[in-house]
């Protein structure tokens, strides 16, 4: 379970050839469902219907046009979901600032933040308990409402409100779509394809540019097109995806494949036949809120968002930090993170972060992204308003700039994946990458302090995404092949919600910083030239401040209110680079992950995947069950 001790000798033999760190030799032919195999160490853990029903679903498909249209239709999802990001994320400041609220950009980012960090533990048990394309079917639901009302907004708040509902959605595609990758690649391929799936984000980074130049987004109403059209784009581009996994999980139901996934559904199969378990409305609801641990999620999401949010509020509200309200968010936070806490440790049934899934694989993945997520916050916050202010480029120029983190990140990521193919090790390689990144972030802070130039601006973010897509990748892998399949999900969630905590509290600090200093930094620079009320109308709108002269001043005055944050972002990047060095180093290979014995799901042969064939080994199972069940054998 929390199988993670991993000493440097048993690290060296790869698992497919290790029980309880013994060597034991496999046969290369051995059968790839070894799901009914009761030496694995693991095999008393409980496996949830969803990662039951996308083991079965992959036996359906056999080696011909059905694999492939699966494959097709994830990457329509990648190609989507790129061009999404690519664009709808450089609108945001926009957005803001046509309502004059630009300041809020910080909280809405905390949010945000803590959003997607709670979203993941809820998407990766929905994922479990009911299926893969249920989950993502949710998640292309609450894309799509979150971006109707942010391009349908009347008021900062409509946008922010939108913002919350479309990351819970964001989050779940993406969520979900990595799931289903890990689910049906080996440890050696894993970096690689994950890597490839982010490929699409390089070639829409330049169409984004001219899509943002086509629709002038950055005008002042533009952007509401820019969020609208992905209403339409991204459902039609998942449907296929999701009638594909609907479809299979179908035809695997009918013809018993989920008896040769799991042998906890085949040994329930075989005792009390196809009845279903029968409960009340309100025990159904009961039965999966206890599943998806409601309470402990609240707690958490509500705890952060009380303790975080005021650190962005603090330069807006009556009295800063003295503020009532304030303070009563603070403390209430407190509260219900304590709550949460004894929540998981004593009372959930099943926690979002159960002990068996901690390990050292784990501890050191989730460190290292949660100082990842929070060095860049940090700086990156704000970087974007920051750059559009003190630089003058296009619209198109100024997108192709933002995108370059995104780019580099992406190819980057494929180039760790074909490393750790090659390697099969991941350690060395990642902190690699997190010394590539602290170049990066000393970069950045340079450009503050008198290298200003766009070579500097340019290089500064290739190094951190040289560095970010090694890094990402190499967590990701670290993770998902340290636990069982079982877990596999539920850690992918834990590691994404520490990250996303990371990013909110460097979000929170960078808000706070930005909203104190850029008002204190125009006051004391071109304060003479204008009133409380312009500098506050300035400072409320990068379009107007990009106007404002002079420019030099107010140049000079965003450059010294983001010093502090560039310093801080390059002295907590160390801290990942510890965490790098404790990190274990297991073996790459064909198996699912580093602690069961099972290959991952091999693709067979189309006349292994005839119904019929498919349905006779499911009944013989059944009935082999049945008969040791009446026997007393079970």
């Amino acid at each position: 379970m929390s199988t993670s001790s991993h000493d440097n000798t048993i690290n060296d033999i790869p698992a497919h050839e290790r029980v309880n760190g013994d060597k034991k030799e496999i046969h290369p032919d051995e059968e790839a469902i070894p799901y009914l195999n009761d030496e694995s160490p693991n095999a008393a853990i409980e496996q949830d219907m969803g990662v039951t029903k996308i083991e079965a679903l992959y036996l359906v498909f056999g080696n011909g046009w059905k694999l492939w249209a699966l494959w097709g239709s994830i990457a329509l999802i990648s190609c989507a979901y790129a061009l999404s990001q690519n664009t709808t994320y450089n609108y945001e400041p926009f957005a803001t600032s046509s309502y004059g609220e630009h300041t809020i950009l910080g909280t809405i980012s905390v949010i945000t933040s803590i959003m997607a960090g709670v979203a993941k533990p809820f998407i990766a048990k929905l994922a479990d308990l009911a299926s893969r394309p249920w989950a993502l079917t949710f998640s292309v639901l609450f894309y799509t409402i979150g971006y109707i009302i942010v391009a349908a907004s009347r008021s900062v708040n409509d946008v922010a409100g939108g913002q919350v509902i479309y990351t819970l959605g964001n989050t779940g595609i993406d969520f979900v779509v990595t799931i289903l990758l890990a689910d049906i690649t080996s440890l050696q391929w894993r970096g690689l394809v994950t890597g490839l799936y982010s490929l699409p984000f390089i070639p829409f980074a330049f169409v984004a540019g001219e899509i943002a130049s086509g629709i002038s987004a950055y005008s002042a109403n533009g952007w509401r097109w820019g969020y609208g059209m992905f209403t339409i784009m991204i459902p039609i581009l998942i449907a296929p995806c999701i009638g594909i996994l609907f479809w299979a999980g179908h035809r695997a139901k009918k013809v018993g494949a989920l008896s040769l996934a799991s042998s906890t559904y085949a040994r329930e199969r075989a005792l009390t036949g196809s009845a279903p378990v029968a409960r009340t409305m309100t025990g159904t609801c009961l039965y999966y809120a206890r599943r998806i641990d409601a309470v402990g999620l609240l707690l958490m999401g509500f705890a952060f968002g009380c303790i975080l949010t005021p650190f962005t509020l603090s330069s807006t509200a009556i009295g800063g930090y003295k503020n009532p309200s304030l303070i009563a968010l603070l403390v209430v936070g407190g509260i219900l993170f304590i709550a949460f806490c004894m929540w998981e440790w004593k009372m959930a049934s099943h926690p979002i972060m159960p002990a068996r899934v901690f390990n050292r694989s784990l501890i050191c993945a989730v460190g290292i992204n949660f100082m990842y997520y929070f060095c860049y916050y940090i700086s990156d916050t704000y970087w974007s308003s920051w750059l559009y202010v003190v630089k003058d480029y296009s619209d198109k120029d100024y997108t192709y700039i933002l995108n370059i983190l995104t780019v580099g990140l992406c190819f980057f990521s494929v180039v760790g994946g074909v490393i750790q193919r090659y390697t099969h090790r991941y350690k060395y390689l990642q902190l690699v990458g997190l010394g590539f990144r602290v170049i990066g972030c000393g970069i950045n802070y340079a450009i503050v302090n008198g290298h200003f130039t766009d070579a500097a601006i340019v290089t500064s973010k290739v190094f951190q995404s040289l560095g970010g897509g090694i890094t990402v990748i190499s967590s990701q892998v670290a993770v998902q092949g340290s636990v069982p399949h079982a877990d596999m999900a539920l850690a992918m969630a834990i590691l994404s919600l520490w990250t996303s905590v990371g990013g909110a509290i460097g979000s929170a600090i960078s808000a706070s910083v930005w909203n104190r200093r850029v008002p204190e930094a125009l006051t004391a620079r071109i304060g003479h030239l204008y009133n409380e009320t312009e500098i506050a109308e300035i400072f409320g709108s990068i379009n107007v401040a990009k106007l404002t002269e002079p420019r030099a001043e107010v140049i000079a005055a965003y450059n010294e209110a983001v010093k502090p944050l560039f310093l801080a972002a390059l002295l907590t990047s160390f801290i990942a680079v510890i965490f790098g060095c404790f990190t274990s180093n297991f073996y790459l290979g064909e198996n699912h992950n580093d602690i069961e014995q099972k290959k991952a799901i091999r693709v067979r042969k189309e006349e292994e995947v005839r119904p019929e064939i498919l349905a006779a080994k499911a009944k013989e199972l059944e009935e082999k069950l049945a008969a040791e069940a009446r026997a007393g054998q079970l």
